[in-house]
């Protein structure tokens, strides 16, 4: 394991410097968003190292109470998309049409789903939240 600069440092250096220093030189609109977007993903990839094996194992837990299971291998990838198999045949059959395990699992998916959005795109995230908790007063 490295000392400092950590991974994420050293992924979030260049997308500030694509994005706050080069981008901004570049008269070539075509290639000023190419560079853009450049930085965007290693700003998604560095979020996701930082997020992912927590996030990966709080979706493991979520989907061991959904479907009574208690997966706990090493391989939290794995379990995660077989379970996500799995419920989703249980979603298909129609058990989750009305009643608690509808509630369940609209719960389960609305995390994951916010989740990948931390990681995908949180201002997005962050404006609609901001907009539902305006909606709800």
């Amino acid at each position: 394991m490295q000392d400092s600069p950590t991974t994420n440092e050293l992924i979030l250096t260049v997308a500030q410097f694509l994005g706050a220093e080069l981008a901004p030189t570049l008269n070539d609109a075509r290639l000023k968003f190419r560079v853009l977007v450049a930085a965007n993903v290693l700003r998604i990839v560095a979020r996701e190292l930082e997020m992912s094996d927590a996030q990966l194992r709080a979706e493991r837990e979520r989907l061991n109470a959904l479907l009574n299971e208690n997966a706990s291998g090493e391989n939290t990838r794995a379990e995660v998309e077989r379970m996500t198999r799995a419920l989703a045949r249980k979603i298909r059959a129609g058990d989750a049409d009305a009643g608690a395990f509808h509630n369940a699992v609209y719960a389960h998916v609305q995390q994951t789903v916010m989740e990948k959005l931390q990681v995908a795109n949180p201002k997005y995230l962050e404006r609609v939240l901001k907009e539902t908790a305006k909606l709800r007063e």
